[in-house]
């Protein structure tokens, strides 16, 4: 019965974090516009400069994957730039979010606001700038191999799932990292062996089994596998996987909030 109570609480709480962030709306994007003008101050192409790293990434693989080092598998340059786009996301997001209450302890101590803010607007920051990747990605989509279908029409509710489930990670990692500043080191470790537990590079059905399942205890796993079933194969991903996609969101948002909200009032004199 307690355990009832306690994870209404919780849920109640991440519920009403969310309300509060939807009143200070404004503020978010003030936030958001600042950081990208400051990213781009004194460059004469600004925000143009987001685009040419993905540009050049996706024409890389488009040539060495299909006149290079030609792949046996079909459409092979697709299959890993679809990994690697959304990988992309997590990556930034993750190995900035140790340090985002640190670099802004000045206002967190000066100016009262919701402190969700600051996680918040950082994980907006890097969506905004992904977005160019992503943007270039579609433009290249049918080049890579891909067909538009309506299957494409359920990837904004995928994508809205994956936002939630890094931000949550943010808001974890930015917690912690106040009392324990090893974790991004920890965090760039962990990483690198991330990208290569993730099917990004190679299919999953080609693991064998015993491992197959051993990685699939990712949620990383199970991104990556919904964004290529969605643009490589051209079908809606599972239910299992889809439902398996939702509850890892729901856990890490859940956690995230809970953690952020009970301690960061407590840290903010010590950063």
């Amino acid at each position: 019965m307690t355990d009832i109570v306690e994870n209404s609480r919780t849920s109640t709480g991440a519920i009403s974090s969310l309300s509060t962030l939807w009143r200070y709306r404004d503020l978010v994007r003030n936030l958001v516009a600042k950081e990208i003008k400051v990213r781009y101050m004194g460059a004469a192409l600004g925000f143009i400069w987001s685009l040419v790293n993905p540009l050049v990434v996706t024409l890389m693989y488009l040539v060495i994957f299909t006149y290079v080092f030609p792949s046996m598998q079909p459409h092979y340059a697709l299959f890993m730039v679809t990994g690697i786009v959304h990988w992309t996301l997590f990556n930034q997001v993750t190995s900035q979010s140790c340090e985002i209450l640190v670099q802004n302890a000045g206002l967190l101590k000066k100016i009262y606001f919701p402190r969700l803010l600051v996680p918040l607007s950082s994980v907006l920051v890097n969506l905004t700038l992904w977005s160019a990747a992503l943007a270039v990605y579609l433009v290249f989509f049918p080049l890579l191999g891909g067909h538009f279908s309506w299957v494409l029409l359920t990837y904004p509710f995928y994508l809205l799932l994956f936002f939630l489930f890094v931000w949550g990670v943010g808001m974890i990692l930015a917690t912690l990292y106040v009392d324990f500043r090893d974790i991004k080191h920890l965090v760039e470790v962990s990483l690198q062996v991330l990208f290569w537990a993730t099917p990004i590079i190679y299919q999953l059905d080609r693991v064998p089994v015993q491992f197959r399942h051993v990685l699939l205890l990712s949620p990383l796993a199970e991104f990556t596998v919904v964004f290529q079933s969605i643009f490589y194969d051209n079908r809606v991903p599972s239910l299992t996987i889809t439902i398996a996609f939702m509850m890892w969101t729901m856990a890490v948002v859940i956690v995230g909030l809970w953690l952020f909200n009970k301690r960061v009032p407590e840290l903010v004199e010590r950063l």
